[in-house]
């Protein structure tokens, strides 16, 4: 393993650069990581630093995290730097789930702390299990090639281009790196929300992953070598969406007869890549996203389209543009997995889940789940239409939401302005009032629907 990482890091002129630092959790993938690093420190005089983020969630348990790293550190004389963090806090003021805010905030430290060293490079102990689990998330999200590509070894996410974010244990296994550990003597911390099914990350990892290793013993080495071949394929069609893209983006507008012709999988990736430049924002963009933009890129003129972080994009002659925020909507927004803005602060979460039969179903006025298999639909997000309905008990009655709203007192003026999400005419749920009497999750049910106002 040593041998593999010090070739690595010679690839990247790594050795005797500006030094690492190296996100340590405490977890085993990452103190085979500080490990690593460390003996080829002293070979070769680079300086490392450890960054251990306490991020105020796990009580006593993260406390013995933070002292295990303390302690690992001296014993191998590396630089620790300990940052505490309340990421609840972080989650709420951001509009994102506990996972990702976590995750920010780890990056932002690391990073600061690079550019406070002077390091060349942030290494974390991401391995080929993780890779696979990539590939699997992304896909069951409706990724396209890119996602597909995983996890990349070296990448340049930071403002500061020239501090790069390097993963040197990609090529290894978790197996591997237990192995690793017990070879050389040392101990890890295991993190109990590892082991928690909520997050869908942790259910590709404790779940799906064992029986695929039961079906194939290889399957996480199978899977890496899919995503090297997709990372291959990427770069041939970033070549071909750049191309493409610089014909067809005229002053805010996408040319609809620039891109007549083009093949589909590249026009997808030139609208993927004009929402995200349009919102700066790259995840919760999907698939679904692009296909709704490529139909109204051949609709009438003034259809409209909505996506998530607020963006309104419109038909015109020439081809689709954002549109401005002085005109009226009409909106209709996909629902696939990811964040949408509500206004007045309020976000509505969007998640697609394996069903644990047994297992809790959350349900107040601003949680919702469905089976999602019994709607079989991408459900929509907009305002009232004449002849909405929702149904009222299993039985199959029904209620128009007219009725309903004048049932609730609603006052008239909010009536055309409140949000329902809904599939074709039927209602399924309106946020912080009520849900349809259908489609309720059962032992059979095998997905999902979840979705949430934060």
């Amino acid at each position: 393993m040593k041998q593999n990482v010090e070739k690595f890091l010679r690839e990247q002129d790594m050795l005797s650069g500006g030094g690492i630092v190296a996100g340590i959790s405490g977890g085993a993938d990452s103190v085979c990581l500080l490990l690593v690093l460390s003996e080829l420190s002293a070979q070769y005089g680079f300086p490392l630093h450890a960054v251990h983020v306490n991020h105020g969630i796990r009580g006593e348990e993260a406390d013995g995290d933070e002292t295990f790293v303390k302690e690992l550190c001296k014993r191998l004389g590396a630089a620790c730097h300990i940052f505490h963090e309340d990421v609840p806090k972080a989650a709420k003021e951001m509009g994102t789930g506990l996972e990702e805010a976590g995750r920010l905030v780890r990056y932002r430290r690391l990073y600061e702390t690079a550019l406070e060293t002077g390091a060349c490079a942030v290494a974390v102990a991401h391995h080929r299990d993780d890779n696979a689990e990539t590939v699997l998330f992304r896909l069951i999200r409706g990724s396209g090639i890119r996602g597909l590509a995983g996890i990349p070894a070296v990448s340049c996410p930071f403002e500061q281009k020239d501090v790069k974010l390097i993963r040197p244990l990609l090529p290894f296994g978790r197996e591997e790196i237990i192995t690793e550990l017990g070879a050389r003597g040392y101990g890890y911390r295991n993190d109990a929300s590892n082991a928690d099914d909520s997050f869908s990350r942790n259910r590709i990892r404790n779940g799906v992953m064992p029986m695929l290793k039961e079906i194939n013993a290889g399957a996480a080495e199978h899977i890496a070598a899919f995503a090297a071949q997709a990372e291959a394929l990427s770069e041939l069609l970033g070549t071909e969406t750049d191309r493409a893209y610089e014909r067809a983006f005229r002053d805010g507008t996408l040319l609809t007869e620039a891109l007549t012709g083009v093949p589909a999988i590249v026009r997808t990736e030139v609208l993927l890549r004009y929402m995200k430049e349009l919102t700066g924002r790259e995840k919760d963009f999907t698939e679904l996203h692009a296909k709704a933009a490529d139909r109204l890129l051949s609709g009438p003129v003034s259809k409209e389209l909505s996506l998530p972080y607020g963006l309104i994009l419109v038909k015109t002659y020439e081809g689709i543009r954002r549109k401005d925020g002085s005109e009226g909507t009409d909106e209709e927004i996909p629902l696939v997995p990811g964040e949408y803005p509500l206004g007045n602060g309020k976000v509505l979460s969007v998640t697609l889940r394996a069903h644990i039969p047994g297992g809790p179903v959350e349900k107040n006025k601003w949680i919702k789940c469905l089976d999602y298999d019994m709607i079989n639909c991408v459900p929509i997000l907009r305002t009232r239409r004449k002849g909405d309905f929702f149904f009222v008990n299993k039985e199959g009655g029904t209620k128009l939401l007219r009725e309903f709203y004048v049932g609730t007192k609603i006052p008239r003026e909010e009536r055309d302005r409140m949000l329902v999400v809904a599939n074709g005419s039927e209602v399924l749920w309106i946020p912080g009032l009520r849900g349809t009497e259908r489609y309720y999750v059962t032992d059979r049910t095998e997905r999902v629907l979840v979705l949430e106002v934060r």
